[in-house]
């Protein structure tokens, strides 16, 4: 009888699963060196892991300016027209924020707020500004919580003035002065506010005109609200900001105006004009783009 032949087995069938899986090893081993190389680039790469907060932003906006003013070059210096810092930011208060160069403070114990100011306060706001005595009772109060605001700068006693002190409902504001620099600050009555560098007086601007430092919004929602100053001419009796429905009457002193409000545009720039009256009782209209490109 005739044995069935068997058929040899095939040696190609193990040889490729054994080359497949050579193959998938050297990918994988592959593709760890690779995620390795990456992780370790990323501790490497200088951008910061986090959004950077408005302090930060703000500390790094002052270094910048204070670098690029203290350039020793001879000759007279001119203080041109910055780029205002135009910001909607919602904070998250946690008791108290001093920034380490004084740049931005804000504190408060404003539980559910996303404001430095809270809806209530902003609530009694007035269009028009009541002038605030810092000697005694609510502007104390006030210029006391700025100055505690402004605590990590460096600062001699007697050099600190105040100007633009004004309140607005239970709000109040004021620009703290102190070794050259300047500060301007929102206190509530609350224990809310914020404090924020600002620019010098401009000693270059026309008798009948103003310039613009900075403006803004922070803030958001009902908490939100907006900021505008800058230096004024001598000719300038009045400022008055409208934007998105409100009348601001701004608080002159010492060469400079500062105005705030609640519910303004929310990209932070005035959508309407700014109205001059002069001393003479004629009236000029500006708009915050001519300012910006002047």
């Amino acid at each position: 009888m005739t044995k069935p032949k068997t058929q040899p087995q095939s040696k190609s069938q193990p040889q490729s699963q054994s080359r497949s899986q050579c193959q998938s090893r050297f990918k994988s081993q592959s593709q760890s060196r690779s995620d390795d190389l990456l992780t370790r680039l990323a501790e490497l790469d200088a951008a910061p892991r986090t959004e950077p907060t408005a302090a930060e932003i703000d500390r790094e906006e002052t270094l910048l300016r204070t670098v690029v003013g203290d350039t020793g070059r001879p000759g007279p210096v001119v203080t041109a027209l910055r780029r205002p810092l135009v910001r909607r930011t919602g904070f998250t208060l946690v008791g108290g924020v001093a920034a380490a160069m004084a740049l931005v403070a804000v504190t408060g114990g404003l539980r559910g707020s996303s404001g430095p100011l809270s809806s209530s306060e902003l609530a009694s706001w007035t269009g028009s500004p009541n002038a605030l005595d810092t000697s005694a009772g609510r502007g104390s109060d006030a210029e006391k919580w700025c100055l505690a605001a402004l605590d990590d700068s460096p600062r001699t006693e007697d050099s600190i003035r105040v100007s633009n002190a004004d309140v607005r409902g239970t709000v109040a504001s004021m620009v703290v002065n102190r070794d050259g620099d300047a500060w301007y600050c929102l206190a509530a009555s609350d224990d809310g506010g914020i404090a924020m560098a600002i620019d010098p007086v401009a000693e270059s601007v026309a008798a009948d005109a103003i310039s613009l430092d900075t403006l803004g919004a922070r803030g958001s929602d009902d908490t939100e609200f907006n900021y505008a100053l800058g230096s004024v001419g001598a000719d300038v009796q009045d400022v008055t900001v409208r934007d998105n429905g409100k009348t601001v009457h701004a608080t002159l002193q010492d060469g400079r105006w500062t105005a705030w409000w609640p519910g303004g545009s929310p990209d932070g720039l005035i959508s309407d004009a700014i109205t001059l009256t002069l001393k003479d009782g004629s009236t000029r209209t500006v708009t915050d783009d001519e300012l910006l490109d002047g």
